[in-house]
C-alpha cells in the first residue's frame, strides 16, 4: 500500500511539474497582419518592346518588434521586385475603419513578355510567420483605363 501511495503522489507531483514548469515553449503570438483588399491588386501592363515599373501598395496593421521582410513571388519572366525590409513598429485602424498604408513596393520588367495575367504574391514575414497578398499582373494590348476597369 506504500508503494501504491508513493507512486501516486510522485505521478501526481510529475503532472504538475510538467503541467508549470515542463511544457514546451510556445512562440508568442502573432501581432501583425497583412490586410487583404476588397479586390485583388492589379497592375496593367501594356505589352510593347520596353521596360515597364511601377509598384503595388500594401498595408500591415498591428505591432511588430523585428523587421519585416518584404518580397513578391510569381512575377512574370524576366521581372524583379525591390525586397526590402518594413522597419518595427505599429500601425493601427482608426476608429472610422481608415488605416495607413505603410508600404509599397517596386517592381519592373520587360513589357514585351507573353500576353495574360500573371498571379503574384507580395510576402511579407517576420521570420516566423509567412503571410501574403494576391496581386495580378495583367500584360494586355488595352490600353490602361480599359483593363483597370474589368472586373
Amino acid at each position: 500500500m506504500k508503494v501504491r501511495t508513493t507512486r501516486s503522489v510522485l505521478a501526481l507531483a510529475a503532472v504538475f511539474l510538467l503541467a508549470f514548469a515542463g511544457t514546451p515553449a510556445v512562440a508568442a503570438a502573432q501581432t501583425w497582419q497583412l490586410e487583404q483588399f476588397t479586390r485583388t491588386s492589379r497592375m496593367c501592363v501594356q505589352q510593347g518592346d520596353r521596360n515597364h515599373g511601377s509598384y503595388f501598395i500594401y498595408i500591415v496593421t498591428g505591432t511588430w518588434s523585428t523587421d519585416l521582410k518584404v518580397g513578391m513571388l510569381g512575377l512574370p519572366p524576366g521581372w524583379t521586385a525591390t525586397e526590402y525590409s518594413l522597419p518595427p513598429g505599429e500601425n493601427h485602424k482608426d476608429p472610422d475603419g481608415s488605416v495607413m498604408v505603410n508600404g509599397f513596393i517596386g517592381v519592373q520588367g520587360p513589357a514585351s513578355v507573353e500576353l495574360g495575367t500573371y498571379y503574384a504574391y507580395i510576402w511579407v514575414t517576420d521570420g516566423v510567420v509567412l503571410e501574403k497578398l494576391p496581386t495580378d499582373i495583367i500584360v494586355t494590348t488595352d490600353d490602361w483605363v480599359t483593363c483597370m476597369n474589368k472586373s
